[in-house]
């Protein structure tokens, strides 16, 4: 019988191992007569005789899909780029591939996760430095920028609600280090030549762990290829994988691997540009609760509103029925969280719902869930002026984003006087995030009112 998966991600036993996530499964092995006798029977059907037309149109088509597929690695091929993230006492490796000519990369957040520096290499070996543009560790998925005046080949992002199962897509990555290491040769020079491996979409709209929405393909996909892109014939990037399912704990991919849909990451990618480094937030139709399934009805039930809550604000009630999400319908709660992990906090979302026989259009803007953030360092202030100075600004917060600076002083906090960090504490802990509020500020002697619209941790 088989055993509960086990979720897990791989760091490797060796320095120059990718993260690649990896989910084991422990099954009892296929008997080896039963391997080898599919394998008999593949062989007796290939050889058998097919008539003259048959097999010349068969060629034909094998010809035709060989030359599409050389032409899009071809074209695609220049774009790849082998990463390599300085741990400090080790190194991680992984794929990604330029975005834009100015050198944009899209990789996976567990490539470069900790990395005190990354470098980056083209094919053919040429080397960069790279800097972390946004990251977005919710949906695995980082920008990086290479630090060149260089024009650089890139990639389109193409359409991945597009996709269908039976698709026919390619991946281009470095598994096993096989291009950036040679780690089955010692002392091999690296030819820094990515790997092209073929396959088919096996599902999509895949709801598991932080990849929300997931394409589930069967191609060879291993450690190593984690940020690499995911192909269609007509060389479009669709998603990064990074993701797979492996049996017997060997960390080998056996037909299920994971990708982040392209169209998750275009809702992110203005985000993840202006982060300046940061990490930009997942989030949730905040004081929403939703059922589990829609079964007969024609849309998932709302259980509970939280009064006073963003989802109130939006017009949600209960007993409404969520027909729809983003224009695609959602009929069980797994694809409800998976259409809304695509969307990073702070962007609007239509929604539809059948209240009665009536359809209603509302629109809510989605926060991130845990305590209400601001997002900076205070620090004691000398002088006439009670309140709480700033001492920094984090990056990525709403406290950048609203104008605050460091050397500001916060003396009010929707009208309730602020005069020691204790105070603005408290304050916030009475707030969620979503929630509007209005600092009093002295800036340089002069009075200010900012209005922030708060995140969560």
């Amino acid at each position: 019988m088989a055993k509960r998966l086990r979720s897990k991600v791989f760091s490797g036993s060796s320095p120059g191992a990718d993260k690649m996530k990896i989910t084991s499964s422990s099954n009892s092995r296929i008997p080896a007569v039963v391997a080898f006798g599919c394998a008999a029977c593949l062989v007796a059907l290939s050889s058998r005789a097919f008539p003259a037309e048959g097999a010349a149109s068969q060629l034909a088509a094998l010809r035709s899909l060989e030359t599409r597929v050389t032409a899009v690695v071809a074209a695609c091929r220049p774009a790849f780029v082998f990463i390599k993230g300085n741990q400090g006492g080790g190194y991680s490796s992984g794929s990604g591939f330029c975005i834009s000519p100015d050198g944009l990369v899209l990789t996976n957040d567990h490539v470069i996760a900790g990395a005190r520096s990354i470098r980056a290499y083209t094919p053919g070996g040429r080397s960069y430095t790279a800097e972390i543009v946004g990251r977005d560790p919710g949906g695995d998925v980082a920008l990086l920028k290479l630090e060149s005046e260089e024009r650089f080949s890139f990639m389109e992002l193409g359409d991945s609600q597009k996709l269908r199962p039976g698709q026919r897509v390619l991946a281009l990555g470095d598994p096993f280090l096989t291009g950036s290491e040679s780690v089955f040769v010692r002392g091999a020079p690296a030819n820094f030549e990515p790997a092209l491996s073929m396959g088919i979409v096996s599902a999509v709209h895949r709801y598991s762990e932080t990849y929300n929405d997931a394409i589930q393909v069967d191609l060879a996909v291993n450690r190593g290829n984690s940020g690499g892109p995911l192909i269609t014939l007509d060389g479009k990037a669709v998603g990064i994988n990074g993701k797979i399912e492996t049996r017997f704990a060997l960390g080998i991919n056996t037909g299920v691997g994971y990708a982040v849909p392209s169209n998750q990451i275009a809702r992110f990618m203005d985000h993840l540009k202006s982060a300046e480094g940061g990490v930009v937030l997942h989030g949730k139709i905040e004081g929403l609760t939703v059922g589990d399934r829609a079964d007969d009805k024609p849309g998932l039930p709302v259980v509970n509103v939280r009064p006073g809550s963003p989802a109130a604000t939006a017009g949600f009630r209960i007993g409404d029925l969520l027909e729809s999400l983003g224009g695609l319908p959602v009929r069980t709660r797994s694809r409800y969280m998976g259409i809304l992990g695509t969307y990073p906090a702070g962007d609007d979302i239509a929604v539809e719902v059948l209240r009665g026989k009536k359809r209603v259009g509302l629109k809510t803007v989605r926060v991130a869930g845990g305590k209400a953030r601001l997002g900076i360092k205070p620090k004691f202030v000398e002088g006439e002026v009670e309140g709480v100075g700033v001492g920094s600004v984090e990056r990525s917060t709403p406290a950048q984003r609203a104008g605050i600076r460091a050397g500001d002083i916060i003396t009010s906090f929707d009208g309730e006087k602020v005069k020691t960090t204790t105070d603005l504490k408290n304050l916030m802990n009475r707030r969620r995030p979503g929630d509007t509020v209005t600092l009093g500020i002295v800036r340089d002697g002069k009075s200010l009112e900012i209005k922030v619209a708060l995140e969560g941790k």
